[in-house]
């Protein structure tokens, strides 16, 4: 439980709050990661820039905010993850709603977007596919960055697309959403449609990784959206070799977020489903994170 003062009788300066909260977080995360989320949820609380909130530091803080500080810290300290506390987080530039039923945008993701654009840069209006969409962020920087392009995005999940939603109309930016499971390959929305892109972060850390990851990861994110089975971990990947099949534009590109351990298998599986090119891009840590492929 947060140890947090009786605020009836006593006030709590900034400086101080950081501290107890770093305090509290510290049996669940290291020094520097305790520290982090303390500023964060500071920042986002006071509504205050970094450098304000270490130059306040001696400020008071109302009663009814320590409390609700409290009730944020007692959370986190649960292993709830801090976007989730907060309800939204940082992603490309943009502010986006995400909940439970979202996965948290990652860093590594805004690399995927960045070479997502530059290969799009080039085309006059291109249309570009998110395949499993979550919180749409990929679709939606996409569509701020590409303001020609035409972009549509799918989700198995009505909970995801209702975010994807809503993150699009505060974005302003235009997007058609449908219903959809990858690895359904009977029915493909968006009939008769050609993309230039099609670009997903699919579900891909084998089963027996769970164990290994953070509890804020492996207890609260949707494991549909990031768990594939031991027995078959390229199950999506497979479905979007389908997807590409039958959808891809002449010269269309596939772009995918991946686990590092896969790239040799997924060359093979690609090249099975005759696709020429295929390339494995390294992420800012030196780790193989993206496949870009092609027929």
């Amino acid at each position: 439980m947060a140890r947090f003062p009786d605020l009836g009788t006593l006030s709590m300066t900034i400086r101080e709050q950081t501290h107890i909260i770093i305090d509290t977080l510290q049996p669940l995360y290291d020094d520097r990661e305790a520290a982090a989320i303390a500023k964060a949820l500071l920042q986002a609380r006071l509504s205050l820039p970094a450098h304000e909130l270490a130059l306040r530091g001696g400020e008071s803080l109302a009663a009814g905010l320590v409390q609700r500080l409290a009730q944020d810290v007692e959370k986190l300290e649960q292993g709830t993850p801090l976007q989730y506390v907060l309800g939204e987080a940082e992603f490309y530039g943009l502010t986006l709603k995400v909940t439970p039923a979202t996965l948290i945008p990652r860093p590594e993701t805004e690399e995927l977007v960045t070479t997502a654009v530059e290969r799009c840069r080039e085309l006059v209006n291109p249309s570009i596919w998110d395949v499993g969409t979550g919180s749409g962020c990929i679709a939606i920087a996409l569509a701020k960055h590409l303001p020609n392009a035409t972009v549509f995005a799918t989700d198995i999940s009505d909970a995801a697309l209702a975010v994807a939603r809503e993150n699009a109309d505060t974005c302003e930016v235009n997007i058609t959403f449908a219903l959809h499971d990858m690895t359904e390959t009977e029915h493909i929305p968006f009939a008769g449609r050609k993309f230039d892109l099609i670009v997903s972060n699919p579900p891909y850390i084998p089963q027996s990784v769970r164990a290994e990851l953070h509890r804020n990861v492996a207890d609260y994110e949707p494991a549909t959206a990031l768990f594939v089975p031991d027995d078959d971990p390229l199950v999506c990947y497979r479905a979007l070799a389908n997807i590409g099949t039958a959808c891809l534009a002449p010269k269309g590109i596939l772009i995918a977020e991946t686990f590092e351990n896969f790239h040799n298998d997924l060359k093979i599986m690609f090249k099975a489903h005759g696709y020429r090119r295929f390339e494995s891009l390294k992420d800012i840590n030196g780790r193989k994170r993206m496949i870009i492929t092609g027929e």
